[in-house]
């Protein structure tokens, strides 16, 4: 699943470990921390769902993912959201894209991405705690 908003995977409000391959995907989303030269688009993507209900610190950390990632984070009553500012990261020189964010109640969503068209097998740790 995750290929695109009409098969978006929901992440419990307690977080959880997710793992996915992004080969063979779409590319549906563009994200403003990919490389400048990527096509529009960029690398095949997936993206997952995450409701709070109340305010929460949620840190995203892609570890273990065996290719240059990209994850961005993004808000909205409805997919794909509008990209929270500064909530973009990649791993230029590594596989691991992480986010560290406080973020009120509501709706949001995770775009796991490549940079600079970069796919394969990911994981992503996602902790839901106190603010």
């Amino acid at each position: 699943g995750g290929d695109g908003c009409p098969t978006v995977v929901d992440i419990p409000e307690t977080g959880g470990f997710f793992y996915g391959d992004t080969t063979g995907f779409v590319a549906d989303f563009d994200e403003s921390c990919d490389y400048g030269g990527a096509p529009k688009g960029g690398a095949s993507d997936q993206i997952l769902r995450l409701v709070l209900t109340q305010n929460r610190r949620v840190l995203l950390d892609m570890n273990g993912s065996t290719y240059s990632t990209l994850l961005s984070l993004r808000q909205g009553p409805t997919c794909p959201g509008v990209e929270l500012k500064g909530a973009c990261n990649f791993a230029f020189s590594g596989p691991r894209s992480f986010l560290d964010e406080e973020l009120t109640a509501g709706t949001y969503f995770i775009v796991i991405d490549g940079y600079n068209s970069a796919k394969g097998p990911w994981d992503l740790d996602v902790r839901v705690i106190p603010p």
